[in-house]
C-alpha cells in the first residue's frame, strides 16, 4: 500500500475517496506524500514541492484523477485532458434473468469513477418494488426500495447519477403474463394504451423511482412495441394507426413525468419503425415534421445501434442526421456486446464503437450511452464488458486512444491489462470472422447430442482444437484476484466443448459407417462429457452467486440439466443400438442442413 497525505479535500468527496483508495493499493497517512487537491476546469495531475497536485473540476474529474495517482507517484508523466461527452452513462441490463447485486453494482459504480463516467442506468423491466403490485417482479430478484437507496446513496458519493430506467408501454411480458395485470394488456409484452389502470400503475412506477433516486432524468423504454394497437386495444378501439396511438400514450407518459418532477427519454426506434414498415435503421428517407412536430417538448430520443460496420457508415451518419432534425434533445446509446451467450464480443463492440465515436463526436452528438444488455438469460458477466466501458471513457477524454493508453488505463482503473481483458472473448473468437458476432459457445454447448441441427454451423476439423486453445488462454488469467472467476468460468465451459462441439458429427460419422467400436468409445465418452460439464456448473454456479441475487439461475440449471439427461438419454440410445436391442437411431440418418437456407438450398 503506497502512503499518501490527502489536503484540501473537499469535504462531499471524502466518502468516494475512503472507497476508492484501497482499489488503488492506496492509503492515509500523515507521512504519506503529499497530495494537494484544487478545484479548477478540467483535470490534471501534476508533480509540484515533493508531492502531488490533482486539479478536478469535479467529482466526475476527481475520482477519474484518482486512478492516475498509483502511477503518477512512480514517476509517470504529469497528466492533463478534460472531458469532450456530456453523458457518459452505462446502462446495465437487471431484467433478463440476471439481477445484480448490491455488492456488485457498488463494484461496478467504483469501476464507472475510477474510468471518469458520470451515470449509470439499472435497466429494470419488473425488477424493482412497485407498491400495490404484488406480482410485479415476482420471484424475479427486484430490487427493494432500502436497496434502491442505497445504490443512489453510494453512486452519490462517487460522482455517478443513477437514472432510472424502466419500461413504460412494452418489454413487460414478464409481469403482464400475470392474470393480475389483465386490465393493462393489450398485447404480447405490450401495455393498453388509453386505460386509465395504466396510466395509474405508470404513475406508480414513477413515484417508487422518485422516491429512491436523486435524479431528475428518467429512461421511460418505449422501445420494439411492435404490435401496439393490435390485441385488446384493437377489440376495443378498432384500428388505429399505431404512429396516433404511441403519440397519444406518450404525451399521457410525459406528463406524469412532468407531475412527478422528471425529465424523461425514450429510444427513439418506435419513430421510425412507423415511418418505416418496420424498419429502424434506413440510409435514407426521413421522419415527416408532422410527427416530429407532435413529440412533447424537452423529451430525449436516444438512438440506439450496436450493429455498425464499415460497410455501414452511411448508414449510421444517415441515422445521425434523422435525430438531429427532431426538435428535441438527442443521445446515442451504442453496445458493449454481453448477450449471445457465456462470452462477450468486446473486440467487435470495440471496432463498432470506434467508427460511431468518430460520428457522433463530428455531430455534436455527446450524450452517450453504453448498453450491456443480458438477452435470453444474461448468461455472460457484465464485468466482462469493461474493455467497451474503457474505450468510450478514453474517447471522451483524449479522442481515439491508441492500444498503449488502453493497456495503462485498464491497469490504472481495473489492475489488468486491456489485453488480457479481452481474453476473455476467447471462447467465440474463431468464429467471429462474420461481419456480426456469432456465439458457437453457447449454441453448440446446446446442440441436441442426436439430433446435431446445428452441426452445419461448425468447422469440424477444428472446432476442438479451438476450444481447447481458448481454455488455455483463459486459464493463463484464472488465478487474478478480481476477475480470475470470470476466466475459470469460461475456461470450464471451453473444455466441455473440447470433446462436445463436435460430438454429434462424430457420432453420425461412426453411425453410417458401422463401426461399433467408434460408437462404444463415444457412449463411454458421454460420462466424461457429463462430468465435465458438471465441474462447470459448479464454477459458473459460484459466478452466479457472487455476481448476481440466486434469482434466475433455476433457468440456467434447467437448461444445463436439460442438455445434461440429453446427454444420457443419448448414451442410453447408443447402448442400446449396440445391444441389438433396437435396430437403428433414425435421427443420425437425417441429411445435415443449415438452419437458414443458403446457396440454393430450398426454402
Amino acid at each position: 500500500m503506497q502512503k499518501i497525505c490527502l489536503k484540501n479535500l473537499p469535504s462531499e468527496w471524502q466518502k468516494g475517496t475512503d472507497a476508492l483508495l484501497p482499489q488503488l493499493s492506496l492509503t492515509i497517512d500523515a507521512e504519506g506524500t503529499p497530495v494537494t487537491v484544487e478545484v479548477g476546469k478540467g483535470l490534471s495531475l501534476t508533480a509540484m514541492d515533493g508531492g502531488i497536485r490533482i486539479v478536478a473540476e469535479g467529482k466526475k474529474e476527481y475520482f477519474r484523477a484518482l486512478s492516475y495517482l498509483p502511477g503518477k507517484l512512480a514517476g509517470k508523466a504529469d497528466v492533463e485532458e478534460s472531458c469532450k461527452a456530456t453523458m457518459l452513462c452505462l446502462m446495465a441490463d437487471v431484467s433478463r434473468n440476471a439481477v445484480m447485486n448490491v455488492a456488485s453494482v457498488k463494484r461496478m459504480i467504483r469501476y464507472l469513477a475510477l474510468m471518469g463516467m458520470d451515470s449509470l442506468m439499472l435497466y429494470a423491466e419488473d425488477t424493482y418494488e412497485l407498491p400495490g403490485y404484488p406480482y410485479f417482479g415476482r420471484m424475479r430478484g427486484r430490487y427493494s426500495k432500502e436497496e434502491l437507496k442505497e445504490i443512489d446513496d453510494y453512486a452519490f458519493e462517487l460522482g455517478i447519477e443513477v437514472i432510472p430506467c424502466i419500461q413504460t408501454l412494452a418489454h413487460l411480458m414478464q409481469a403482464l403474463q400475470w392474470k393480475a395485470f389483465g386490465d393493462v394488456h393489450d398485447i404480447d409484452d405490450i401495455m393498453l394504451v388509453g386505460e386509465e389502470k395504466t396510466y395509474e400503475m405508470v404513475d406508480a412506477m414513477l413515484k417508487v423511482c422518485r422516491e429512491c433516486f436523486r435524479s431528475p432524468r428518467i429512461n421511460l423504454g418505449m422501445d420494439e412495441a411492435h404490435n401496439l394497437g393490435r390485441g385488446k386495444y384493437l377489440d376495443k378501439n378498432g384500428y388505429r394507426k399505431s404512429t396516433d396511438i404511441m403519440l397519444e400514450h406518450l404525451e399521457r407518459v410525459v406528463d406524469l413525468c412532468r407531475q412527478n418532477g422528471y425529465q424523461p427519454m425514450i429510444w427513439s426506434d418506435m419513430f421510425f419503425r412507423m415511418a418505416f414498415g418496420g424498419k429502424y435503421y434506413v440510409e435514407e428517407g426521413e421522419i415527416s415534421e408532422e410527427v416530429m412536430a407532435k413529440v412533447p417538448e424537452g423529451l430525449v430520443l436516444i438512438y440506439w445501434d450496436y450493429y455498425t460496420t464499415e460497410s455501414r457508415r452511411k448508414r449510421f451518419s444517415h441515422m445521425l442526421d434523422c435525430h438531429k432534425k427532431f426538435h428535441n434533445p438527442t443521445a446515442f446509446a451504442g453496445g458493449a456486446w454481453a448477450w449471445s451467450g457465456f462470452a462477450p464480443h468486446a473486440r467487435f463492440s470495440i471496432k463498432s464503437t470506434e467508427i460511431q465515436l468518430e460520428a457522433c463526436y463530428k455531430y455534436g452528438m455527446t450524450d452517450q450511452m453504453i448498453t450491456c444488455w443480458g438477452d435470453n438469460g444474461r448468461e455472460c458477466s457484465n464485468f466482462a464488458c469493461l474493455t467497451t466501458l474503457l474505450y468510450y471513457a478514453e474517447y471522451a477524454y483524449g479522442g481515439k486512444p491508441c492500444a498503449e493508453k488502453l493497456e495503462a488505463r485498464a491497469q490504472d482503473c481495473f489492475g489488468i491489462g486491456f489485453e488480457d481483458l479481452l481474453t476473455l472473448d476467447a471462447p467465440d473468437a474463431h468464429a467471429n470472422e462474420a461481419e456480426h458476432p456469432l456465439c458457437p459457445t453457447k449454441y453448440l454447448l446446446f446442440n441436441d447430442p442426436i439430433e446435431g441441427l446445428l452441426d452445419a454451423h461448425m468447422d469440424p476439423a477444428r472446432v476442438a482444437t479451438d476450444y481447447a486453445e481458448a481454455e488455455k488462454q483463459l486459464l493463463a488469467f484464472a488465478d487474478h484476484k478480481e476477475f480470475g472467476y470470470i476466466y475459470k468460468s469460461l475456461a470450464a465451459l471451453c473444455h466441455v466443448l473440447t470433446r462436445k462441439s463436435d460430438f454429434t458429427v462424430r457420432l453420425r460419422a461412426a453411425y453410417l459407417e458401422g463401426d461399433k467400436a467408434e460408437l462404444a468409445e463415444l457412449a463411454a465418452e458421454l460420462d466424461v462429457i457429463m462430468a465435465d460439464l458438471d465441474a462447470f456448473l459448479a464454477v459458473y454456479r459460484e459466478q452466479w452467486y457472487y455476481e448476481n441475487k440466486p434469482y434466475g439461475f433455476s433457468v440456467q440449471e434447467l437448461r444445463i440439466g436439460g442438455l445434461r439427461a440429453r446427454l444420457l438419454s443419448a448414451k442410453a440410445r447408443i447402448e442400446a443400438y449396440l445391444a441389438d436391442e433396437v435396430n437403428a437411431i433414425p435421427e443420425l440418418l437425417e441429411p445435415v442442413l443449415p438452419m437458414v437456407p443458403i446457396d440454393g438450398d430450398n426454402p
